[in-house]
């Protein structure tokens, strides 16, 4: 048996060699500042309270009133104690209902759980997706276009499900969770329109959106490794197609804004017409989460 797996583990490393090319990756753009403090949860990645920042009007955003995380699906029981020192009674689970029945979120019993989905995954095209990029027939340029219309869509497709996403947050009356999948995109464009709200200027919210790429930085050049590695598995794949799905990109939160501008005129437009935000009630929530 042993003889058995040293030859398998042989095999797999000479096909390893002969079949794979040296995978050069490109560099992402990280955050500038980390101002945010990144909280260590084991088993969730991305853990960090939105906070330490100042908007236009030289208000400083209060840390622990807002959190941002990938999902909790393998947070254990040890860390719920954690959750109970910060704070935290609510969790909002950005994600659809496929990706949730797959990889539910473990949760303290205590804390309250909502979904509110703005993406739902209409005939499995998350599924469908993957297939097509292991038999080679999304590259990256393809990968680069979808990202770019999934963040058009999202803040555009679904305007009903994205104000009770954001009225849900900025009514919270205690610290408040919220998380996607990688805690990157519609987790990213979520604190972008809430930043956009409390009067954040855009370097300050692009610098807070980018850091998701410090703080995801050795899981992604892990996987990354892996993937290349392992690549002779499926040799018809792109792997810079892993790579933009892995990062962030000022580009395609360029995209959301572009959308909301080209479809309203401005955000401040989009704050009042579709989030159903005045301009009273958004000095309210300025007061509330700022000094």
């Amino acid at each position: 048996m042993n003889k058995l797996i040293r030859i398998s583990v042989f095999t797999i490393s000479l096909c390893c060699i002969f079949s794979c090319k040296t995978q050069h990756f490109e560099t992402p753009e990280y955050g500038k500042n980390e101002t945010e403090k990144v909280i260590p949860i084991k088993k969730v990645t991305n853990f960090r309270t939105v906070g330490n920042i100042k908007n236009t009007d030289g208000r400083t955003l209060k840390e622990g009133k807002f959190y941002r995380s990938a999902h909790l699906h393998k947070l254990k029981k040890k860390s719920f104690d954690d959750f109970e020192k910060l704070g935290i009674k609510e969790i909002i689970d950005l994600r659809n209902s496929r990706e949730i029945a797959q990889k539910p979120d473990q949760l303290p019993s205590e804390n309250v759980y909502k979904n509110f989905s703005a993406f739902e995954d209409e005939g499995d095209q998350l599924a469908q997706a993957k297939k097509l990029v292991l038999k080679g027939k999304v590259n990256a340029s393809d990968a680069d276009k979808r990202m770019i219309d999934f963040y058009r869509e999202y803040v555009t497709g679904n305007p009903e499900m994205i104000k009770r996403i954001i009225t849900e947050i900025l009514e919270s009356k205690d610290p408040i969770l919220y998380h996607c999948t990688a805690g990157k995109d519609r987790t990213g464009i979520t604190t972008a329109l809430i930043l956009a709200i409390l009067k954040f200027d855009k370097e300050t919210i692009y610098n807070e959106y980018l850091l998701s790429n410090n703080y995801r930085k050795n899981l992604v050049q892990k996987r990354l490794r892996l993937a290349s590695t392992l690549h002779f598995l499926y040799p018809k794949m792109d792997l810079q197609v892993l790579e933009k799905l892995s990062w962030v990109e000022k580009r395609y939160l360029d995209a959301a804004f572009e959308e909301i501008n080209k479809k309203y005129g401005s955000t401040d437009v989009y704050i009042q017409q579709v989030l159903g935000i005045s301009d009273a009630r958004r000095k309210e929530y300025i007061q509330k989460f700022t000094y």
